[in-house]
C-alpha cells in the first residue's frame, strides 16, 4: 500500500499529465515526474517535478487517537531552457496554478490545497542556461491508522472528510464545547474536529 503522500503526488500528477499537453505538446506523461531523482537534459525540457517536502500535524482536540491532521509543503517545479526560457515557465506554471484550482481537493481525496508561493531559480553555467519556477501548495488533508492486522507495518492512510456533514457556521464553538469526551463514533469524532478548526483564525 502505498504512503499518503506518495498517493496525492501522483493525484497531482495524473491532472497535469491530461491537461498539460493543451499548453505545450512537449509537455508528455515521461516529462512530468513525481520523483527528484529524474534526469533533466536540455533535449528533455520542459519537464515538471512533483516532490513534496516538510509537514506538520495540527492540533485537533477531542481527536480519535489515531486520526491525524495533516499540512504537507508540496512542490511543483517547472524547469526549462533556451532563450525563451522565461516565457515558457511563467506560461506552464500559469496553466499548473489553473488546472489545480480546478480541482483544489483532488478529487475529495483530500481538504485542500492552496498556493503560498512561487520561487526562481536559474542556472547560467554552461552553455545551456536552465531556469526552474517552483510552485509551493499546502495540501490539508486527514489520515487514520489502518486497521488491518494482516498490515506488515502500522500505516496512517488517506480520508475524504468531504463525506462527513458540515457543522454551519452558526454556533461551531457552542457545538464544538456540548461534545461529550468520549464519542462513540469515529465519525463523529471527525466531525467535531473538523468544526473545531474552522473556528481558529
Amino acid at each position: 500500500m502505498k504512503a499518503p503522500r506518495t498517493l496525492i503526488r501522483e493525484a497531482v500528477r495524473e491532472r497535469l499529465v491530461a491537461n498539460l499537453p493543451e499548453v505545450d505538446e512537449r509537455l508528455t506523461a515521461s516529462r512530468i515526474s513525481i520523483h527528484r531523482t529524474m534526469p533533466l537534459v536540455p533535449g528533455k525540457l520542459p519537464a515538471l517535478l512533483i516532490t513534496t517536502a516538510t509537514e506538520r500535524i495540527e492540533d485537533t482536540p477531542n481527536a480519535h487517537p489515531g486520526l491525524r491532521y495533516r499540512k504537507l509543503e508540496l512542490a511543483v517545479d517547472v524547469v526549462t531552457t533556451g532563450s525563451q526560457a522565461d516565457e515558457e515557465a511563467e506560461t506552464i506554471a500559469q496553466a499548473v496554478e489553473g488546472f489545480l484550482d480546478a480541482d483544489d481537493t483532488l478529487g475529495t481525496m483530500i481538504e485542500g490545497l492552496r498556493l503560498t508561493r512561487t520561487d526562481l531559480e536559474y542556472d547560467l553555467d554552461g552553455d545551456t542556461p536552465v531556469l526552474g519556477l517552483r510552485l509551493l501548495y499546502e495540501v490539508s488533508y486527514w489520515t487514520q491508522p489502518l486497521e488491518d492486522e494482516e498490515a506488515p507495518v502500522p500505516m496512517q492512510v488517506l480520508i475524504s472528510t468531504l463525506s462527513v456533514p458540515r457543522t454551519s457556521d452558526i454556533g461551531l464553538r457552542e457545538h464544538v464545547a456540548e461534545q461529550p469526551a468520549v464519542h462513540e463514533t469515529f465519525d463523529q469524532t471527525l466531525c467535531d474536529c473538523m468544526a473545531f478548526l474552522r473556528t481558529r483564525p
